[in-house]
């Protein structure tokens, strides 16, 4: 048998080196591709690199971080350079929740440190979560220093936990300037979302910057109408960080320092201010006291009032639900914003619109103490009555009787218009939000509105400031202002000096208004506050001024002889909040101060002076101060920053100039 190849033998040595030389240069060919094309687009790229930059800045942006640096706001004076709102520093405690092994045991650990509960913990914990990772998010701010010390002590067992400082808003004279000038807090979610729908192409940016948690806005009072002009430029640094985004240094040539916000000076005079709040005690009212001659607000004050510090870093729910419940409402503006009945102040108007229909100087009527008309009595206050009695004693001794039929004699539409010339209906621009417009109702309104015809009652009711008239104390003090410097229509303002202000126009003189009008109304008021008689004699002895012969305004105790007396002029007013029912008469109530203070009549009182060459116009509003109740009187309040006022002679000092200030604060 002979021997055949056998079946499933192997291949000869030869063919294999054969095979294996082919495939090695197969797949070196291949190889060598594959590295070609790698080669040249690597080559592609670095030349296409080397014209764009768009490869290096790519890897850049691997590699480094922009991060935002908020800009200081600007500085707020008074008239005189005294600063109102600053940037401080402020001690917090962070976290860098990268560097944090377990956030709820030291999160836990800081607030045994700070004596701060589990619940605050807790939403300490969710309020950082929804930041950065890699930068510090404040825990806690507003830290005293013994805090701030307590924390840094323990630092080297709080791993992720830093104790650092930053800008932040500070008012020096904590509650004096809450209302004009307000305060600011963080951004939230509504400012993010308004940022993007106010600029759609710019928003994004905007928000983002608005979560930086150092960013505060304008939230109440000129802190929120001044925003653009006070926030300033942010800033930004170039930061160095690594594949996790944790911050390896910085690029100190890539710095950009944010801008400082503009500065602004008010009209506000410090001391007036301070005097004029701490004149209120615990009571609730306004203040408001201007220059008849340019507008200058010398005075702004609303109380009781708050503290805007706390609302910087965020203020408590428990807090700010006591000023918030709190019947007195200190969170409101009420000299610009609180809407009140003017009481027997508008008796001024009535008289003015009375001689322009044609009512003399020697018009007298009889009053027996209440004036019978329309089927009904309409009561004075005085319940024997004046007896025969003119204008001039009419606003000395605040007939009700005289001016019902004053009313009569000039009627809604011609009261309704002397009003508005005098400034009343009207939102001044005061560089503050929420003005109230208040109301001046007149038949046409009247018929629009409330779809009835005025009637000859409402024009009754009306001659004594009553129905429905809303005033606020800014325009009690424009119309004082304007009777004062004989019929100019000057416009009040808050801020003096700032970017964008300009000094305001000559007041026109009203044309419709008679100066010897003007002058009967006067005379009036100084009887108010100095004659027999007079519902405010209490006010105008409080002065106790006298003015030198060379024309200084100085203390009357111990004056020198010569001295000639500084005297005021004024009308009170009582603003009925409701009427004291017959239910109540029937339980014993007889007079408004056995009432809940919730329902008790506002105590009004409008001045000017000096009398004989005035200078100062002021309105205050005692919140349900009562009927004649001395002790909750208007007018002492008034007297009290007036005769600061005079003292200071604060009009006819040189104010402070705003570019001085703020190379200043540059220094």
């Amino acid at each position: 048998m002979s021997r055949g190849k056998r079946v499933g033998s192997t291949l000869p040595k030869r063919d294999s080196n054969v095979i294996f030389t082919r495939r090695a240069a197969l797949m070196s060919f291949v190889g060598a591709g594959v590295m070609g094309a790698i080669l040249f687009r690597m080559a592609q790229l670095q030349a296409t690199n080397l014209i764009s930059r768009e490869y290096t800045a790519a890897a850049d942006d691997n590699r480094f971080d922009t991060r935002i640096i908020a800009p200081p706001r600007g500085v707020i004076y008074d008239r005189f350079g005294v600063v109102l709102a600053q940037t401080s520093k402020d001690y917090q405690v962070s976290v860098i929740q990268n560097d944090v092994e377990d956030m709820e045991d030291v999160v836990g650990r800081v607030a045994q440190i700070l004596g701060l509960n589990a619940e605050w913990a807790r939403r300490a914990i969710i309020r950082v979560r929804s930041g950065s990772r890699y930068e510090p998010q404040p825990l806690k701010e507003g830290l005293t220093w013994e805090e701030f010390n307590a924390i840094n002590v323990r630092l080297p067992e709080l791993r992720g936990i830093v104790a650092n400082s930053a800008d932040v808003r500070a008012y020096p004279f904590d509650v004096v300037y809450a209302h004009p000038i307000g305060y600011v807090q963080k951004p939230t979610q509504h400012d993010l979302e308004r940022a993007i729908e106010e600029d759609p192409v710019g928003g994004q940016s905007r928000s983002v910057y608005l979560r930086n948690p150092h960013v505060r806005v304008g939230k109440a009072g000129l802190e929120a109408s001044m925003e653009t002009v006070l926030h300033g430029e942010a800033g930004w640094r170039k930061v160095i960080v690594n594949a996790r985004g944790v911050e390896q240094g910085e690029d100190e040539s890539e710095r950009r320092e944010p801008v400082r916000g503009s500065g602004v000076v008010l009209t506000i005079d410090h001391e007036l201010q301070r005097t004029a709040m701490q004149s209120f005690g615990d009571q609730a009212g306004s203040a408001v006291v201007m220059d008849i001659f340019n507008g200058d607000i010398l005075v702004m004050a609303s109380t009781p009032t708050f503290d805007p510090n706390q609302f910087v870093n965020g203020i408590a729910q428990a807090p700010f639900a006591v000023l918030n419940e709190d019947e007195k409402k200190p969170l409101f503006n009420k000299a610009i914003s609180g809407g009140y009945p003017p009481g027997s102040t508008f008796k001024l108007m009535v008289g003015i619109a009375a001689k322009q229909a044609g009512v003399e100087d020697d018009w007298h009527i009889n009053c027996p103490g209440y004036f019978p008309f329309g089927g009904r009595n309409f009561h004075c206050w005085k319940r024997g009555g004046h007896g025969r009695i003119n204008m001039n004693r009419a606003i000395k001794e605040s007939c009700d009787v005289f001016f019902y039929q004053a009313a009569l004699r000039a009627g809604p539409e011609r009261i309704a218009t002397t009003a508005r010339e005098f400034g009343f209906g009207l939102a001044h621009d005061v560089s503050l939000p929420n003005v109230q417009r208040g109301l001046v109702p007149d038949p046409e309104w009247w018929l629009a509105n409330r779809h009835e015809r005025w009637t000859a009652g409402l024009t009754v009711n009306y001659g004594i400031g009553q129905g429905s008239l809303v005033v606020t104390p800014l325009q009690l003090a424009t119309m004082a202002a304007r009777i004062a410097n004989n019929g100019r229509a000057v416009l009040p303002r808050l801020v003096r000096e700032a970017p964008g202000v300009t000094d305001p126009p000559t007041p026109a003189i009203l044309p419709d208004i008679s100066p010897e009008h003007l002058l009967a109304i006067r005379q009036g008021m100084f009887g108010v506050a100095n004659e027999g008689g007079g519902t405010a004699t209490r006010a105008g002895n409080m002065i106790q001024c006298v003015r030198r012969p060379d024309g200084v305004i100085i203390d009357a105790a111990g004056a020198p002889p010569g001295c000639t007396p500084v005297q005021i002029a004024g009308k009170t007013g009582t603003a009925q909040a409701r009427v004291i029912t017959a239910a109540e008469r029937a339980g014993g109530v007889r007079h408004d101060s056995e009432l809940p203070w919730r329902l008790r009549d506002h105590a009004l009182f409008v001045s000017f002076g000096p009398y004989d060459n005035p200078r100062y116009a002021a309105a205050v509003v005692m919140e349900h101060g009562g009927h004649l109740n001395y002790q909750l009187d208007a007018s002492p309040i008034t007297a009290m920053i007036l005769r600061q006022a005079f003292l200071r002679d604060t009009a006819n000092r040189p104010p402070a100039r705003l570019a001085q200030l703020e190379a200043g604060t540059r220094a």
